[in-house]
């Protein structure tokens, strides 16, 4: 773990005024849209970038944001099963988008957060499939699946996991994507090593939060109203887990854990809230099903910040989860792992710190610590705060925009300003 107020990877970045001229981009995601912590961050992405450029948006499902204006072509996908949906939608996206060029001339650059389309110049990684498949396979993350249909749902998430991983070592080899900005050293890492991804191609800008979203006196000021909605009573502690993915987000050891801390409720909140069978029986087994409350998803996710007294963000591997920096950044405490991006960023006094989730004890310890130790959860809180304020979401941004802005003057046949060159050259941490 690091600690620094400049961290290594912004500290090359060029400024922005260094921007000359706005580009015409393409940005190719399957949706856009603000319910989820990736979701939240690409659609922050797109909502500041069409601000200052024109954006040609290709996605099969978008939510507009007030006052946000971009040229959206709507992408025909396959909706079932999720592994058709992927690749229907990266044949159709790659359609879309040579059908545009050939109408309305050729776009300055083709972004796109991960695999989505072939033709993608500037890519922000945010995962990597062949990771989660070894998880899959070694089998220690999630309880036995409890009916046949759960062994079905784990076969088809077992399946998109192969599949897909072949697609992304394809994309990321491409000899049209030029640059791969990952969100964290533990992705460049993955990328390079199951993907074998070149150096030379990989950069690093860690995510981060947009702090202004996230007031800690709104999360107070609704507190009383969401936690009498939710049926939690002042005086119980509740952990909220966040997530959509619950094997890499350390579901299983986390209700390990709660079998240790008698006193702690646990919320679960994610798209897995549908398809908890084997989890609840898991649970059941642990003896904690009664302590567990499984909520929908939802836009206004401070709402579930304002209800909680702490987040447990414990993954098994996670590239740069938003839902810790989202937390702090509304002074909620956090318990991550170092498994995580975010370890990457985060020092022993912002958040509680676990070497990995596997560890039962050591994540039982930190959760019993969080409950008892009101001075403990202060600090953090005004230490979280102020590690959200160091790290804003735009980094990332920042550096699509001067990789595209060079890419653009060098297709041009001109040559980038001199802060922009050294962007390219330093702007974020080669991998």
């Amino acid at each position: 773990m690091t600690h620094s107020t400049v961290p290594e990877h912004v500290s090359g970045l060029a400024p922005r005024a260094g921007l000359t001229r706005p580009l015409r981009l393409a940005v190719v995601t399957p949706e856009l849209h603000r319910t989820g912590g990736t979701e939240r961050a690409n659609a922050e992405f797109v909502a500041n970038f069409a601000r200052e450029h024109e954006v040609c948006l290709y996605a099969h499902r978008w939510t507009p944001d007030p006052g946000v204006k971009v040229c959206f072509h709507r992408v025909p996908v396959l909706l079932w099963p999720g592994v058709l949906r992927f690749l229907s939608f990266y044949a159709a996206a790659s359609l879309a988008v040579e059908r545009g060029e050939r109408r309305h001339g050729r776009y300055h650059g083709i972004y796109s957060p991960g695999a989505n389309c072939r033709q993608v110049s500037v890519s922000t990684a945010w995962f990597c499939q062949a990771r989660q498949l070894d998880l899959f396979r070694s089998g220690r993350h999630r309880p036995p699946p409890a009916s046949i249909i759960d062994w079905l749902k784990l076969a088809h998430r077992w399946s998109y996991s192969w599949i897909v991983a072949g697609v992304e070592r394809r994309f990321y080899q491409s000899a049209r994507l030029e640059r791969v900005i990952a969100q964290s050293r533990l992705l460049a890492g993955d990328l390079a090593h199951f993907y074998s991804v070149p150096e030379a191609k990989l950069a690093v800008a860690h995510g981060g939060v947009n702090a202004a979203s996230f007031d800690p006196g709104e999360r107070l000021g609704l507190r009383e109203r969401a936690r009498t909605e939710l049926g939690f009573p002042e005086g119980r502690f509740v952990f909220f887990f966040i997530g959509n993915n619950w094997l890499i987000k350390g579901l299983y050891h986390v209700l390990r854990a709660l079998a240790e801390v008698p006193q702690a409720q646990l919320a679960i909140v994610g798209a897995d809230v549908e398809r908890r069978e084997s989890w609840h029986k898991f649970a059941a087994g642990l003896g904690v099903a009664d302590r567990i409350h499984y909520l929908p998803r939802r836009r206004d996710v401070i709402f579930y910040y304002a209800a909680a007294d702490a987040l447990l963000a414990p993954s098994v591997y996670d590239t740069f989860p938003l839902m810790p920096m989202e937390a702090m950044a509304c002074g909620l405490p956090v318990i991550i792992s170092g498994r995580t991006g975010v370890a990457e960023i985060v020092g022993t006094e912002d958040a509680l710190v676990v070497s990995t989730p596997e560890n039962v004890p050591e994540l039982a310890a930190a959760m019993r610590r969080m409950v008892t130790d009101s001075a403990l959860r202060a600090r953090l809180v005004r230490n979280g705060r102020a590690l959200a304020e160091r790290n804003p979401w735009d980094r990332i941004q920042r550096a699509v925009e001067q990789e595209l802005l060079t890419q653009s003057c060098a297709h041009d046949g001109g040559s980038p300003a001199p802060g922009q060159a050294r962007a390219r050259a330093a702007g974020a941490t080669t991998a």
